[in-house]
């Protein structure tokens, strides 16, 4: 593989922004501080270069959702995401019968078999099926039919058919039989989240002790402090706050979270726990002003108002049309902040939190996964594995047939 020189970059490090010169050899960050001549160059005069960015709960983009089940439109969203400078991504699936999770599962590793993108996507995601339909705050866009208690057999056919590539599952800690889901989970390695949970605290922190360790997108269809009756009730989100080995995850939008929101969880949390998802469904990255959530067999209609998916009664949002460029834009071009906290929360902490070290940071050994931003924060570049794929302020000197 060849190597590769990007001139004068703001680069994006884990302790701030300098003006330096990248060296990229073998797909690798080679040298972040290169002062020499070199053969192949891009010189982009001071924009800034960030890491590429990880995003752990997405269902779809460019027209495909992953519960389309065809390896085509696993390798139709993924593209689309990359192009958004998105390197590494779960594919999500949203709660569904067994047999539709199965299909899920197969088309992903076809998917993998196949696909020279395939190493964008490391792992999957299940969101569901044990999720509470106790009201429409909790169940959200899930589709009601087909949420469930959680059911040691079914658990166990489901680990075995992933077969090492599923990474979390979401469920609801007060479900009866979540107790051993959260234990099938930690026994192999999968990341158990909190999610759709009409929990109290005490629910959660049961669920924790048993091995949940991460909230999904916080805030959204989970329980907080709430009055029912005569009773004040503490929730999801205080259990979180009060636990400092749990991770959360929020949806950076721009719509989902309000700006003081996000900002306490960071305050709370730390950056170290806090990351940034887009949750988007099928019609992120397109004009479209409608789509399904989930198949389009199976999928649930939703149209775009106001700049994110809601179901068409207007009772719920239904995921999100945003793509990663999209929530570094939010975060800290409207949300105020910084650019190096940004970075972290979209790349460098969902890439720990998954247990991948190889990427996240512009540091010497990494691998060369990267994005480029202008000063208006509008996206230039991607570089994945040290190809120039997407060269959008320059396109004939990138490899635009790799997408």
């Amino acid at each position: 593989m060849g190597g590769l020189l990007i001139k004068n970059a703001n680069a994006v490090f884990p302790d701030g922004v300098r003006l330096t010169d990248v060296l990229i050899e073998d797909g690798k960050i080679a040298d972040p501080y290169y002062n020499a001549s070199y053969g192949n160059v891009i010189d982009i005069g001071g924009d800034y270069l960030v890491p590429g960015f990880a995003d752990l709960h997405v269902h779809g983009g460019g027209g495909a959702d992953f519960m389309d089940a065809t390896p085509e439109a696993f390798e139709t969203a993924v593209k689309t995401h990359l192009k958004h400078g998105t390197t590494t991504l779960l594919p999500t699936a949203m709660s569904a019968t067994e047999t539709d999770l199965l299909k899920f599962l197969d088309a992903f590793k076809r998917f993998k078999a196949k696909s020279k993108y395939s190493a964008v996507a490391p792992g999957v995601h299940f969101e569901g099926p044990y999720l509470s339909g106790a009201n429409a705050k909790s169940s959200g866009a899930q589709p009601g039919d087909v949420l469930r208690l959680p059911d040691e057999a079914e658990i166990d056919r489901l680990i075995k058919a992933a077969d090492g590539c599923l990474l979390r599952w979401d469920a609801a800690p007060e479900l009866e039989g979540s107790d051993i889901f959260a234990k099938k989970c930690k026994e192999n390695g999968i990341i158990c989240s909190i999610a759709h949970s009409a929990a109290t605290s005490e629910h959660a922190q049961a669920g924790i002790e048993n091995g949940f360790s991460h909230v999904t997108h916080f805030y959204n269809a989970v329980t907080g402090y709430r009055k029912e009756g005569q009773k004040v009730l503490a929730g999801v989100v205080e259990a979180a706050y009060l636990n400092d080995a749990v991770a959360v995850e929020l949806i950076c939008d721009g719509r989902h979270i309000p700006r003081d929101v996000l900002r306490l969880a960071l305050k709370i949390k730390g950056v170290d726990k806090v990351m940034g998802i887009t949750d988007g469904m099928r019609i992120a990255g397109t004009d479209a002003k409608s789509g399904k959530l989930g198949s389009l067999e199976k999928g649930t209609d939703v149209i775009v108002d106001d700049g994110v998916a809601k179901l068409t009664d207007m009772s719920s949002f239904a995921g999100s049309i945003a793509t990663m460029d999209r929530c570094f834009k939010v975060l800290v071009g409207v949300y105020g902040i910084d650019i190096v906290t940004a970075s972290k929360m979209l790349s460098a902490t969902p890439l720990n939190f998954i247990g991948i070290k190889n990427k996240g940071a512009v540091e010497k050994g990494r691998d060369a996964d990267l994005a480029v931003f202008d000063r208006e924060l509008n996206l230039k570049r991607v570089i994945a594995g040290g190809i120039d794929l997407y060269g959008l302020s320059d396109p004939k000197n990138a490899d635009n047939t790799a997408l």
